[in-house]
């Protein structure tokens, strides 16, 4: 029965243990994407150059530039939070893998005990096969007409 429970347990962790994963890809595949976009607006903000044309031209082009900054600070900000949720992620995952693991072991030594115990078990009955009968009964005769007791010698009434 605790076998059972066992098994029934180790399913619900590998299950656990596959959805953190599952996690865990998704998340790292997110910062990649932000991390690339971050990267994106890091190449486009220094590509920027500042027009001339006057002061209209000047201030347009320093608005862009403004712009092109922020838009960098939020890629860049982003990038971090999706990191972050990355490596959170990938700890719950290494955590979840853990205790799977653990419940694997426990698993593997069950099973070790049990081969173990047949093995005892069927080293028990060969040895009670080598060694003939034993106990209180092993004196008796093999064949039950047979008496002990009985003196051929005897005169019977």
């Amino acid at each position: 029965m605790s076998g059972f429970r066992l098994a029934g347990l180790l399913r619900v962790r590998r299950t656990q243990e596959k959805l953190a994963a599952g996690e865990s890809a998704m998340s790292a595949s997110e910062a990649r994407v932000a991390r690339r976009l971050h990267e994106e607006a890091r190449a486009v903000l220094g590509a920027h150059q500042l027009a001339g044309g006057g002061p209209a031209g000047w201030a347009a082009s320093v608005a862009a530039r403004s712009a092109l900054r922020g838009g960098l600070l939020e890629a860049q900000g982003e990038a971090e939070l999706a990191a972050e949720r990355a490596g959170e992620a990938e700890r719950r995952w290494a955590a979840a893998r853990a205790r799977t693991r653990a419940l694997e072991q426990l698993e593997s030594r069950r099973a070790e005990e049990r081969a173990r115990q047949a093995l005892k078990e069927e080293q028990r009955r060969i040895d009670d096969l080598r060694a003939g009968p034993s106990g209180p009964w092993a004196d008796l005769p093999d064949d039950p007409t047979d008496d002990p007791t009985d003196d051929p010698d005897e005169e019977r009434l």
